[in-house]
């Protein structure tokens, strides 16, 4: 009898372990124990390197990839001295990723500090965004060496790194730029640049900024690739807001952080994911364990909907590009500014609406409908900028309407 207890015993306990090894999601949960890293060298021009992570005892062949750079306001840091790359390229191979942390062109101190040699220093800038673009080259043309899924790769970075991972996938072509800026590009072989790995394409499919920003706000523009963000309301090394970076040197170039470039990336990114620290400075997940867990959750969810979404992304220029232009509908709110109550009227049928925020975060949304009005409570609202999202019964990429809440 007790023989037999203890064979039932184990024969629970063998399937208790089966079925939580089985309830553990790819690309979401941690299903890998170890990892390996992998170090080469990526631009055979100006000799940087790259270490890649690999979940051990993977046999999954095409996996999506993360490249990473560092922060060090471009003058400082390396591929294995930044905390928060380093542990997000650690736990996303835990998960199944391959992951890349890389090393690129630093500017000399000096450039910075004397202004007359600004164009100096930003040739440099731009020469790191054209080392990131042979990296992900790199990857693509060894894909097969290191099981990379080409159409699955995604830049990003921390700090210095996400300034660079903006730029490199929200800069399309040189006409975006002033012509200074246009003649700078040019010195270091153009929007692809001369890293290396010619051959290959640098496309890239989303973003991943933490404490990044964009000289421009508008470079994110209409039909914009995903981004997920991250920023601290009170960061000003990348300003929360457009200014200059206050980073104890003169640097008079322009950055706008989450907090002025939210609202372009409601209205123009298919898909998107933010994440404010209210009161908080420059890159506080650094140092802050519970901080980088959350930014870290925010990451992982944004890559988990990117690489398994059945459903691709749909921009919404090119949905506009192929409906007929006299079917779209016709949309009003009112009243705005509104206080208590926001009345929506379409002269199509609504399935959804949602209410997101200057910051992106979704604050009302409804969903079922089938209908061509609808009264919305807006009373829980502070008072501010919203953007308000409709959704037609045909599941197109919403129509957004700015509303003001007193």
């Amino acid at each position: 009898m007790r023989s037999r207890l203890l064979l039932l015993l184990s024969a629970a306990i063998i399937c208790l372990t089966a079925m939580s090894s089985y309830a553990q999601t790819r690309y979401q949960d941690s299903i890998f124990a170890s990892y390996t890293v992998t170090t080469v060298t990526y631009s055979s021009v100006y000799g940087y390197q790259m270490d890649i992570y690999q979940p051990t005892g993977d046999t999954v062949k095409s996996r999506p990839t993360i490249v990473l750079a560092h922060e060090g306001t471009f003058i400082s840091g390396t591929r294995t001295s930044d905390p928060t790359v380093v542990g997000l390229c650690q736990d996303l191979a835990h998960k199944g990723y391959v992951t890349v942390s890389i090393d690129y062109t630093l500017v000399p101190l000096a450039m910075f500090t004397n202004l007359e040699n600004y164009d100096s220093a930003a040739i440099e800038v731009f020469r790191s965004i054209s080392d990131a673009k042979a990296a992900v080259r790199y990857m693509k043309e060894y894909a097969s060496t290191y099981g990379v899924d080409t159409g699955n790769v995604f830049i990003g970075g921390n700090s210095a790194g996400a300034v660079l991972a903006m730029h490199y996938i929200y800069i399309d072509s040189l006409t975006e730029l002033s012509d200074t800026f246009q003649s700078l590009v040019a010195m270091v072989g153009g929007i692809e640049g001369n890293s290396g790995n010619p051959g290959y394409s640098s496309s890239v499919k989303g973003c991943i900024s933490l404490a990044g920003g964009l000289n421009q706000v508008d470079w994110l523009g209409y039909c914009s690739k995903p981004i997920v963000m991250a920023q601290g309301t009170a960061d000003d090394v990348v300003p929360y807001t457009c200014a200059d970076p206050n980073v104890g040197i003169p640097v008079p170039l322009q950055l706008c952080g989450l907090g002025s470039c939210a609202s372009s990336i409601v209205t123009n990114t298919p898909y998107y994911d933010t994440l404010t620290f209210p009161g908080q400075g420059h890159i506080p997940w650094d140092s802050d364990p519970g901080m980088f867990h959350q930014v870290d959750t925010l990451v992982t969810g944004f890559l988990f909907h990117e690489v398994t979404n059945l459903v691709p992304d749909t921009c919404p220029a090119i949905v506009n590009s192929i409906r007929n232009i006299n079917n779209q509908p016709t949309i009003s709110l009112y009243p705005n500014p509104a206080t208590n109550v926001l009345n929506i009227q379409s002269s199509h049928f609504i399935s959804a609406i949602s209410v997101v925020d200057e910051m992106g975060r979704t604050v009302s949304q409804v969903g079922n409908m089938n209908s061509l009005s609808y009264q919305m409570n807006t009373s829980h609202l502070s008072p501010g900028i919203y953007f308000v999202r409709i959704y037609d019964t045909q599941g197109q990429i919403p129509a957004v309407r700015k509303v003001i809440i007193e």
